[in-house]
């Protein structure tokens, strides 16, 4: 069962990817990351769209950090097979920290590369919708752009998870929208993060916006399994 789960989860992806359409917005900010930076961009994207963002890159190879948990097997199996470069962290609880810091390290050598990247900035655990430091060190230590990402089915299935994840539907319409890149310099601070933190939370909410699609926080604060569409 242990290898049989993630080529399931591969076939199933395919099948559904097959079936979706995708429409994209905002290349135009992809080419800005690329001269901002020189190496490539830094996709910001929540953890409930990750399903929808990882299909929308197919063909378009990106290095993701996924954990090593037995949960994140399925994932890692997914992008690899898809052809990106997974960089995974430990899954035991005592070397976290250690098994944390070598996926980002193999990560941010990936970037240097010119290999674009692409991170969960509310994952693996939540809380949802909260921007959490890594992106903006990897940023900063690159000098890579972050370009906050949105994969978002027109309709979809939403579970009753700790972010909400949405699965697209088969045969349905994904509209893919790209924003502006934010650029951390390198002689950022740590105090200084939060005001990142916050300028890619506010990006991710206007692409969310901009799409017309429900409130994030009606979605979040549901308690109940729901869909869409």
């Amino acid at each position: 069962m242990k290898f049989l789960l993630p080529r399931v989860f591969y076939l199933v992806a395919r099948l559904l990817h097959a079936s979706y359409r995708y429409e994209f917005q905002g290349r135009e900010h992809l080419d800005a990351a690329r001269r901002l930076g020189g190496k490539g961009y830094l996709f910001a994207i929540w953890h409930q769209n990750l399903f929808a963002g990882i299909l929308a890159q197919t063909g378009q190879r990106h290095t993701v950090i996924v954990s090593r948990s037995r949960s994140g097997d399925p994932v890692a199996y997914t992008c690899t097979r898809l052809g990106h470069h997974v960089a995974r962290g430990s899954s035991r609880r005592n070397h976290r920290d250690k098994g944390g810091k070598e996926a980002r390290d193999e990560m941010i050598e990936m970037l240097q590369t010119g290999l674009p990247g692409a991170v969960t900035v509310d994952g693996p655990n939540g809380p949802p919708h909260e921007v959490k430091p890594g992106i903006i060190d990897m940023a900063r230590c690159t000098g890579i752009p972050v370009v906050p990402y949105l994969a978002l089915p027109v309709r979809y299935w939403s579970f009753r998870s700790w972010d909400r994840f949405r699965l697209p539907k088969p045969f349905t319409r994904v509209r893919v929208i790209y924003g502006t890149p934010i650029v951390v310099p390198p002689d950022t601070t740590f105090e200084e993060f939060p005001r990142y933190a916050a300028a890619i939370t506010e990006a991710l909410h206007g692409l969310e916006r901009q799409l017309g699609a429900a409130s994030t926080a009606s979605v979040i604060r549901n308690p109940g399994a729901g869909e869409t569409g």
